[in-house]
């Protein structure tokens, strides 16, 4: 639980120091695909890192996923669950001439899972929330970077693979 909150932290910390420091901020939606919780939607905010050096950025994100799981059975149970990820991440861009931007990164990932269930009108709650760290590696695309392709490896945390596409503002 220690780690939890020094994460957090951490996440907080960049979150709300970074603006000071920045340049140009673009929003984003985005659409994801986990192997462990399906498909998601979400917004990220991106920070021009430039006082801190050429070609970083820094990338928030928050993903709300649609499991598989969940549903009835029989009518007799029913199953809820939710899941949703805050993640962290430092990238670092690197110079083309062409329409492709390629990056990488690393960051950290704040992971929330809710099960809920109801057997016969009596029904049960479980949450967990655990912190990680991510690798990741994807493409911005045109002369504004508008359009963008992630692929993100969670350690801990989320422990799954994530591929997101969408577009900045």
């Amino acid at each position: 639980m220690r780690r939890l909150y020094v994460v957090g932290a951490v996440v907080l910390g960049l979150m709300t120091g970074a603006p000071a420091r920045a340049g140009a901020v673009q929003f984003g939606a985005q659409v994801s695909f986990a192997d462990d919780a399906d498909v998601g939607v979400g917004a990220r905010l991106v920070w021009d890192l430039k006082s801190l050096g050429k070609g970083l950025d820094l990338i928030t994100s928050f993903d709300y996923f649609f499991p598989n799981e969940g549903g009835s059975l029989l009518g007799v149970a029913s199953v809820d669950v939710n899941y949703w990820e805050v993640n962290a991440n430092l990238a670092y861009n690197f110079r083309t001439k062409g329409q492709a931007h390629p990056y990488v990164g690393a960051g950290v990932n704040i992971a929330h899972v809710s099960v809920g269930v109801d057997v016969l009108g009596v029904g049960g709650r479980a949450d967990d929330t655990r912190a990680g760290l991510n690798l990741l590696g994807g493409s911005a695309f045109g002369k504004q970077k508008r359009f963008f392709v992630e692929l993100k490896v969670e350690l801990e945390g989320g422990e799954q693979v994530v591929v997101a596409a969408g577009v900045r503002f």
